[in-house]
Order: C-alpha cells, then structure tokens, then sequence
C-alpha cells in the first residue's frame, strides 16, 4: 500500500519507533563529520533510556570542538559513567483512569520515568516535568498535581530540576529523567546468552486485573462478595525452575511474601499507585545480562529483548521460553477473572503496567545474587519463569505441557 494512504494507527505505536530507529541510522550513516559523529553520543535509540557518554573534562571536549578533531586527549576525557536519559509523555485520557486523582497523576508521571532508569540499572540524578494543564482547571488539582510530582520524587529521591508549561483542553505531563549508571554496569534489552534464565522481580497481572475491575459493570465490592463465597487458597502458583546443576529449593522456601486478603483493593492500588523498582534495577545492573520493565505486558516485552537482540546479531538464533506453571501468579487473579469472564493469562501476557522488571541472568550470577540477598537489607524477591535456549523464537509452555508460539501483543498507543 502506498504511504501516501497509510495512517499511524495502521502501524500502531512500535511499528512507528522501528520507523524512527531505522530513520536515525541512516542519518548517523550518512553523517560525515557534526554530531552524529561526535564520540561524546552513544546512540541506543531503542532501548528504555539512551546513553551519553559523561566527559570528565569538558575544557577538553570544547578544544577539540573548536578544532573539529578527535584525538587520543579528547577520548581520553570520557569517564566510566553514562549519562542515562529517558523521556515519556502521559495524557489524560489515555494514561490515567478517571478514578485516579490528581496526586495520583502526578506520582505516576515521575514513576513511569524512573522505572525506564531502573530497567537500565541507574541511579536517579534529577528529572524535569512540563505540564500542560486546562486554563479552567481548579487551583486545588493543580496543587495536587504538584504535591504528587513532589512526593513521587522524594520517594525515589530524585531532585525535580525544572520544566515548562502549557495550556491544552486536558492534562498532559512530559517527563524527562536523568540518571548515571557505570559502564560496565549496564543494562540493556540486548546481552542474554543461551542459557540465561528468564526471571521478573515480582508477581503479574495484579495491574491488568485493576484495569478489568474498573472497565467491568461488576463493581468491586459485588466481586469481593464473589470472593467470599470461594474458597481461595492464599500462595503463589509453583514458581520453582527446573533443577539444572542448581538447586533452588532453599530459596524458594525462604520466600517471605505475604498475600493480602483484600485482593481486589491491592489490584486497584496496583493500578492507581504503580512503583518503579528503581533499587532492584541498581543491584541488577551488577548481575543481570539483559533487562526492561514490565509495561506493556510480559509477552510483549519479552519479545522486546528477543528483538533487540536480533538487531544486535542478525544472525543470531537464540530464542526464549517460559512456562506458565512457573508464572509468580496469585490464584485469586484466577477467581477474579472468572468472575469478570477474562481470560487469566491473556491479562498477565498481554496487560501492561506491573512496572516490574524482565530480565536474564547467567546462572553462576544467579548463585551470587542469592548470596546477597541473604545479607543485603535491600533484598528482594524474584522468579524465575523460562530461559534462553537456541530455537530462534519465543515460547511458552502451557499447563499441558504443550510449547505455542507466544504472541507479541501487547498494549499500543495509536493503533487500531
């Protein structure tokens, strides 16, 4: 079909970032000398956040600049951090349900931000936060709107460095966070090898499950009577991994997570107050060989790094599996979804939000991050759900033991 007839939306919002990937490496091609050359950029369009090269003396770099030449001083001026960058832009009616408050709204903008630094392994440096707000909205949501930016930034301590704003017939919030990660530390959708296991920090689906209870006509409270009259075992589904030349039962039976009796409120909570697992992120980045963070769905962001890793090695056949008896899923998802006539999986697969982390780990790093898990008071819990294998695709494993292609799906903005 000609382009001239095409819209966005038959692309939908990923099709259109491989667009401007691909845009962006013909210019850096094509680019003979200026700043698409300049060394001082390392482009990683594609990943959560992109990487800039810190200069440790900048009296160095406007020499060189001056002279337009790159010489042994000049790239010796780089130190061992990146510069890490990361901008998302959330609107109203698209990103925030209308049962979240403005305060609500405000912590969500700095936190999806923060959770694109944490998927690369960085620690937070400042962001910046424009607004463009309704020229009638009142004075008291304004104040909200800030009062939430601010919390949100206290929390992950990250300084607010400044901003813009704007006038438009609904709310919007840009974000752009800053952060510094060593180079050697790292992360990025691209870096597994065969044999790294698949892992995530935390238990799915409790988000894609809040967005169903607010989308149903069933209100809460008509679920949680639901509930009552099921009897619900409170634990995680199996989440053991396969017993290859390690053993991981003493782990799992030291797991401390607590489920909560109110499932329903927790799910809503989920959505509502979302938390970027910004320290997980920073103890990963010593360990974990490819990363990203759970928001557009499992299945969509695994085939996220299954991608990057093709555009690294075209000629690369590893693929990924997961199995579904070894998803960290809390059974009450299960009876929730029956009530609303959902499918269980198709949530936790292909709903996006949980803000938690996906990633690959060696398994001889696997060993040493248990270790310090035992004696680190910033400890957390994790699970492992699939590895890398070399069948070139990405797979799940079914209750029935039967391996399907997994499908990409997952939520898009400006598709159809």
């Amino acid at each position: 079909m000609n382009n001239n007839h095409l819209q966005v939306s038959n692309l939908g919002e990923k099709k259109l970032i491989e667009r401007i990937i691909e845009k962006s490496k013909n210019l850096y091609n094509e680019s003979k000398e200026g700043f698409l050359k300049d060394e001082c950029n390392d482009f990683y369009i594609g990943d959560d956040s992109t990487l800039i090269n810190l200069i440790a003396d900048y009296s160095t770099l406007n020499k060189n600049n001056y002279n337009n030449s790159h010489n042994n001083s000049y790239n010796n001026s780089y130190n061992n951090s990146y510069l890490v960058a990361s901008t998302d832009l959330l609107i109203e009616k698209s990103h925030f349900p209308k049962e979240m408050s403005y305060f609500q709204m405000g912590k969500k903008a700095v936190t999806v931000n923060v959770s694109d630094l944490a998927a690369m392994g960085a620690k937070p440096i400042g962001i910046l936060i424009s607004l463009a707000i309704p020229s009638e909205l009142k004075l008291k949501f304004f104040d909200e709107l800030i009062d939430g930016i601010l919390d949100a930034c206290s929390y992950y301590k990250i300084p607010l460095l400044g901003g813009d704003t704007n006038q438009s017939e609904e709310v919007i919030i840009s974000g752009t966070a800053l952060g510094e990660v060593k180079k050697e530390k790292t992360l990025f959708k691209a870096g597994f090898e065969d044999g790294d296991l698949i892992a995530i920090t935390g238990p799915i689906g409790l988000a894609a499950l809040g967005f169903e209870i607010f989308n149903s006509k069933i209100s809460s409270k008509s679920i949680k009577k639901s509930l009552d009259n099921h009897e619900v075992h409170r634990n995680l589904m199996d989440y053991e991994v396969h017993k290859k030349n390690m053993d991981y039962e003493a782990h799992k039976n030291n797991m401390d997570y607590e489920i909560p009796s109110d499932i329903v409120d927790l799910a809503i909570d989920k959505v509502l107050n979302p938390i970027a697992k910004l320290n997980e992120g920073i103890i990963l980045s010593g360990f974990a060989s490819s990363a990203t963070d759970i928001t557009d769905g499992l299945a969509s962001e695994l085939y996220e790094l299954f991608n990057a890793n093709k555009n690294k090695n075209p000629d690369s056949k590893l693929g990924m599996i997961i199995y579904e008896n070894k998803l960290p899923i809390l059974d009450e998802i299960s009876e929730i979804s029956e009530i609303l006539n959902v499918n269980p999986l198709d949530l936790i697969l292909h709903t996006g939000e949980d803000f938690e982390l996906l990633f690959t780990i060696k398994k001889d790093n696997l060993d040493k991050l248990y270790q310090l898990n035992k004696i680190n008071k910033n400890k957390f819990d994790f699970y492992i759900i699939g590895e890398i294998n070399n069948k070139d695709t990405v797979e799940i494993n079914d209750l029935n033991g039967n391996f399907k292609k997994l499908s990409s799906k997952g939520y898009e903005h400006l598709s159809k």
